[in-house]
């Protein structure tokens, strides 16, 4: 980790809405600009991410900004005067603090995760926006004997000779319009997702590769270490590529990460209409590739 301090959950300071204008004045005029981020869905405005010292910003007009440093992970949240707190807080610990944690020593990947209920084991579903991550882990972990573990943010760590161990990291489970539809769910949109007690590994990882109109039956491509490792950083969670030993560990990890664990590319038809042949195919990969057992009382084979 960039700091050096054994980890330790981060602390989240909430404090009052700061003089934004005169924060951005300071920044622009003192501070290093290490990225812009591309306005995201729902927002209206970039992210500005900078260093002044050892100080780290990020700033967002109409939302707030947070500070911090890699030597503690301690987070100083400022909302916007007269912004939406709620939908500040949410930016932070959903977008922004994924980000952050790599200077304190968990990296984070855009994934959903789901895993047999009573084991330790886990699987991950990443790929690009709107590949059917969130739906997929969702319906695993609604399927019996599985849980959900995660939505979106996946924090890892690479202990030596421990695999990939998983961290919790708050978030909730979050379906687009027609995906609540297929589970019938309805109301609040967010669902909060408990993290499981006791620690979690690992187990494979699958990338989403949905087509729509392809009539073949979904297809697992496992993927060497050198097809992995570009696949998976595309997913990382980052600040800058301006911060040289930020990116070398995070380089190192997700090299450790593509080593350690298998990864298929997963092809299918993206189609509601045949969705349940889809869950029921990575079950069945997971129990014949992964030797993943549940509790739903079903004999599953094992790779020969």
């Amino acid at each position: 980790m960039l700091g050096r301090q054994p980890w330790a959950e981060p602390v989240l300071e909430w404090r009052a809405p700061c003089d934004y204008a005169a924060l951005q004045d300071r920044l622009r005029r003192d501070a290093e600009l290490l990225t812009t981020w591309p306005v995201a869905p729902s927002e209206a405005f970039p992210t500005d991410c900078y260093r002044l010292g050892e100080q780290y910003w990020i700033s967002q007009r109409s939302v707030g900004a947070v500070q911090f440093t890699a030597l503690d992970p301690h987070l100083f949240a400022y909302p916007f005067p007269d912004g939406d707190d709620s939908w500040f807080r949410e930016v932070v610990q959903r977008a922004w603090l994924p980000a952050i944690y790599p200077f304190w020593g968990r990296q984070v990947i855009h994934a959903s995760a789901a895993g047999p209920s009573d084991t330790s084991d886990v699987i991950a579903f990443t790929g690009p926006t709107l590949a059917g991550k969130s739906t997929t882990a969702y319906a695993m972990g609604r399927r019996p004997g599985w849980r959900l573990i995660s939505d979106d943010t996946l924090a890892f760590t690479t202990p030596p000779g421990d695999g990939i161990r998983l961290h919790p990291l708050r978030n909730d489970a979050r379906l687009r319009p027609a995906s609540a539809d297929y589970f019938g769910r309805t109301g609040d949109a967010f669902e909060p997702v408990e993290w499981p007690s006791g620690p979690l590994s690992l187990r494979a990882v699958y990338v989403l590769d949905g087509v729509d109109g392809r009539s073949e039956p979904p297809h697992f491509e496992n993927l060497g270490v050198a097809e992995r490792l570009p696949l998976l950083l595309q997913q990382a969670y980052a600040l800058s590529f301006k911060i040289p030993k930020y990116n070398q560990e995070l380089m190192t990890a997700y090299a450790q990460l593509a080593a350690s664990v298998p990864v298929y590319r997963l092809r299918f038809q993206r189609s509601f209409a045949v969705a349940g042949a889809l869950f029921d195919a990575i079950d069945q990969h997971a129990a014949a590739e992964l030797n993943l057992q549940t509790s739903a009382g079903v004999t599953r084979p094992t790779s020969a």
